[in-house]
């Protein structure tokens, strides 16, 4: 059998999973506008002049970071029984969430205007994780079903 050296242990998954409910509704809180407490910190960002000395939000940049880290503990970890057809059944649902993402950017790119495009393209970043997660699991388990 084939190693996958680019996954992460399984053990991965399941902290993933712990973590994803708590920063994936922080983030859901920054993306419908809902008022959280704004605890301001100092920051260097790159800008204009390259490096620049700035502030951010902290909730703002732990959410986002959590739900990255998140959904790729979750999509880059193995699966206790992993196979060579695990690995083909991976890449399908990559492929497959490649596609679907492209076309709901390119959706976004001709129909979705102004600081609207910036909250879309925000979300959007995450989007091809959550079909990833969702195409490889639900193949992954009528797959499963159908061995057993």
């Amino acid at each position: 059998m084939k190693t996958r050296d680019y996954l992460l242990p399984y053990h991965y998954k399941k902290i993933g999973m712990l973590i994803l409910l708590p920063f994936a509704l922080l983030c859901l809180c920054l993306l419908f506008d809902i008022k959280l407490p704004s605890v301001v910190i100092p920051w260097i960002a790159i800008g204009d002049g390259f490096f620049y000395s700035g502030s951010a939000d902290l909730f703002t940049e732990l959410g986002m970071m959590g739900l990255l880290v998140s959904l790729s503990f979750i999509a880059l970890s193995r699966e206790k029984d992993e196979d060579e057809m695990t690995g083909q059944i991976r890449m399908q649902s990559f492929v497959w969430s490649l596609w679907f993402t492209t076309f709901v950017l390119a959706f976004g790119i001709l129909f979705i205007m102004g600081l609207e495009f910036l909250r879309f393209s925000l979300a959007a970043l995450y989007l091809f994780y959550f079909v990833y997660i969702i195409k490889f699991n639900m193949t992954m388990k009528s797959i499963r079903r159908s061995v057993k």
